[in-house]
């Protein structure tokens, strides 16, 4: 189910990863027979000197700093992924890391870019709730193992991935026994982080926000007997809980992986998608 909310600052920011455009200057014939052509970046130890893109509190900026003093990059912080996508289509960022998923579907929307590489970080994403909100945990919980049974995550993954989604069903944690609370009783509040396609970003129409997390969402909504409602917001306060402890939402949807320490600001529900840090270039 689509949910209509408008947002133009994150459309202009969609707009720019769609469109894949940019100038570049053509190297003259002359120069380009004198000189021969750098070496083409397959691996973080191709980018000595250069500048690797990245999104602030993620994986993969995490992982682009520990392995800095090993391979002699600098380091370009942007607050969000159009931001470092773009960055390497307009040649000011030699490449970028972040999660698999998001840049093998951006590659294929900018086939001038190309995923080199990726890293097994043993990464899994979930749903995130405030502290004491564990009756909606148990709820997000029973609807994800649902739908890994009776084949709606399949058919979900499918939509979005274009392959079968893996089989394994995650074991249920113990459940609390309380119950779900809702800021809005009728809605499930939903925070997200735009755009991260194809998990959450905008439709064609630059208002209606779709993407395999929306879809996901939409089945624990239907399990709570209520519709979702979407909110764009800050990643840094849907990860550190605090849109939780201001009621501006029930559920952070937005591509999150689990650690330990965003756990223990706002704990997760069972794993819903694994994946790898992945190095996009513009070859």
């Amino acid at each position: 189910m689509k949910r209509l909310i408008s947002f133009a600052a994150a459309a202009s920011a969609l707009a720019l990863v769609v469109s894949g455009c940019a100038n570049y200057a053509q190297p003259s014939a002359s120069s380009s027979s004198t000189a021969s052509a750098p070496a083409a970046i397959t691996d973080l130890s191709g980018l000595k000197g250069k500048t690797l893109a990245v999104q602030t509190d993620t994986t993969g900026q995490k992982y682009a700093e520990e392995h800095k003093a090993e391979f002699g990059y600098n380091i370009k912080v942007f607050d969000d992924l159009p931001g470092a996508v773009n960055a390497v289509l307009a040649g000011t960022a030699d490449a970028t890391i972040n999660d698999n998923g998001v840049l093998y579907d951006f590659a294929k929307q900018n086939p001038t870019t190309k995923v080199v590489k990726e890293f097994n970080t043993g990464e899994n994403y979930g749903f995130n709730v405030g502290k004491t909100n564990t009756g909606l945990l148990d709820v997000i919980d029973a609807a994800l193992i649902e739908a890994k049974t009776d084949g709606t995550y399949k058919a979900i993954y499918q939509k979005w991935f274009g392959t079968d989604g893996p089989a394994d069903v995650p074991t249920a944690p113990a459940a609390s026994g309380a119950k779900p609370v809702l800021v809005d009783p009728t809605k499930l509040t939903v925070c997200t982080h735009l755009a991260y396609r194809p998990f959450q970003y905008l439709d064609t129409d630059n208002t209606t926000i779709i993407g395999f997390d929306v879809d996901l969402a939409d089945v624990i909504a239907k399990k709570l007997g209520v519709t979702q409602k979407i909110v764009d917001i800050d990643f840094g306060q849907i990860t550190s809980g605090a849109v939780f402890a201001a009621k501006k939402c029930d559920m952070g949807a937005a591509a999150i992986t689990i650690t330990p320490e965003r756990d223990a600001a706002a704990p997760f529900s069972v794993g819903y998608f694994a994946a790898t840090q992945a190095l996009l270039v513009k070859p």
